[in-house]
């Protein structure tokens, strides 16, 4: 009887472990991705096709109503890892440069710190774009510290800025990756007219960036996988430009070279996908899919981007404008959560969210808390209940976005106001920046200033604008206005 009665408590016991093992997760970050890029949103198969990614949208819940913290990359990417909008930091503006320090400080807690914490093995593989080093530097030679594995990554394997840097290699860990010496000689060319610095090392082909990346990642989430839960944030270089489609994706798009792409990250999607299901992870795993901004789209006829939106694919839906301004165009993502273990398929929602809410909500989904905005994430609102309940209304009162010159905008509700603040740096390149004032539910495509219309609802947002500026925390600040 005893031993039947021991025998059940065990049994008992493994079973609470076992509903209690923390589920590993996978944020995958593309670059410039459109919110219409994909089939499953309104992207005809005829321009291109995203089987993996229409998969997540029906296996999982679809956001609707999301928006990266900025329409250009570093600032989103320093907001998602942080839960801090990027301009209470010196980058007021702009992104990170070729040659920048690290902008995430060694204090600051990251969602990598957190999870680390927390039990878990963490990786950051793919763009990075965030800065390396204490203070401006001349090269990446040498030990490469403060970087990832400071803040939060157990692992890095990393492109430093964008595609086609100058710096031309991939950083592993605290050092270039296969550097042979400090031998330097700059030749050629990148995309944007400078030479690269020619360290000796393997240089980035920018057509194979996607596959290799994704492979380490897979290869990382195999190694760590049996060990403890992990966090893989992986940042895909694509479809930033240059437009450098893999071999095996060029000319399989009906789109062209953009087209072809798109179906790249689609394609690395469905690798991450099928190695977590040949692992038996899938089940338990936590996928978010986003971009850090809208789609870009070149004012010259001749680029990739500028010939597929000519074609007719309308990468950024109707949505005014583009990557690096105010507009929706530049700052709608797509942004899709699939854990098939906790999430029911196939589900909707038009809850606001942002980019910035992704730490708060894994931060609640894996330790059944959201740390307190003194600590940690003072902008970010968990969004983890309507993962539970697609019809409840999320956590976050209201959203402040900024584009690449520094303009922000703040909306709530049906309302986007944009200020005419500018920051002191940007002043003389920005002459004027007049106040506007969208109704998003009567004219989503922004259309129509209506300022002079509602002048006391503009007030109104500009004065919780102000607030949100001068407050540490807009969790704080809107705790303080439910007292």
């Amino acid at each position: 009887m005893h031993f039947l009665q021991n025998l059940l408590i065990l049994l008992f016991c493994f079973t609470a472990l076992a509903e209690e093992k923390k589920p590993n997760i996978v944020l995958f970050m593309a670059d410039d991705f459109g919110c219409a890029s994909i089939n499953a949103h309104g992207a005809s198969e005829s321009f291109v096709k995203t089987p993996h990614l229409n998969s997540l949208v029906q296996e999982g819940m679809n956001f609707i109503n999301a928006f990266a913290s900025a329409s250009v990359c570093t600032p989103t990417r320093y907001t998602m890892l942080t839960g801090q909008y990027s301009w209470r930091t010196k980058l007021k503006s702009g992104v990170v440069n070729t040659c920048d320090p690290l902008l995430i400080s060694r204090e600051t807690v990251t969602i990598g710190k957190y999870l680390q914490d927390i039990g878990y093995r963490t990786a950051a593989v793919g763009k990075w774009h965030l800065g390396y080093k204490e203070s401006k530097f001349e090269n990446l030679l040498g030990k490469i510290s403060p970087g990832p594995n400071d803040i939060g990554f157990n692992y890095h394997f990393g492109v430093p800025n964008n595609l086609d840097d100058v710096h031309k290699v991939y950083i592993e860990n605290d050092r270039i990756f296969e550097l042979k010496s400090d031998k330097i000689q700059s030749y050629g060319e990148s995309f944007y007219r400078k030479p690269y610095f020619g360290y000796d090392a393997t240089q980035r082909k920018c057509d194979e960036v996607m596959d290799f990346t994704t492979q380490k990642a897979i290869n990382w989430i195999a190694d760590e996988s049996q060990k403890q839960p992990f966090f893989m944030y992986y940042a895909a270089a694509a479809v930033h430009h240059p437009i450098t489609p893999s071999s095996r994706m060029k000319g399989k798009s009906g789109a062209g070279l953009y087209g072809d792409f798109i179906q790249d990250v689609d394609y690395s999607v469905g690798q991450f996908i099928k190695a977590l299901k040949d692992k038996g992870l899938y089940e338990n795993t936590i996928f978010i899919f986003t971009s850090d901004n809208g789609g870009d789209l070149p004012v010259k006829a001749e680029t990739p981007e500028r010939q597929a939106y000519d074609k007719g694919f309308k990468f950024n839906g109707k949505f005014r404008a583009d990557k690096h301004t105010i507009f929706e165009g530049g700052l709608k993502v797509p942004f899709i959560v699939n854990w098939p273990k906790q999430v029911n398929a196939g589900l909707q929602t038009a809850s606001l969210v942002s980019t910035a809410d992704i730490f708060s909500t894994l931060a609640e989904a894996t330790n059944g808390t959201v740390p307190s905005p003194e600590i940690a994430a003072p902008d970010s609102f968990s969004f983890y209940a309507v993962l539970k309940n697609p019809q409840h209304k999320a956590g976050r009162p209201f959203l402040i976005n900024r584009d690449a010159k520094g303009i922000q905008a703040i909306r709530q509700g049906k309302w986007k106001y944009v200020d005419d603040y500018v920051p002191a740096a940007n002043r003389r390149k920005v002459s004027q920046n007049k106040k506007m004032l969208f109704d998003l539910e009567k004219d989503p495509s922004e259309t129509s200033n209506c300022i002079k219309a509602f002048p006391e609802v503009a007030s109104e947002l500009q004065k919780l604008l102000i607030q949100a500026r001068q407050n540490s925390s807009t969790r704080k600040l809107h705790a303080g206005s439910l007292q």
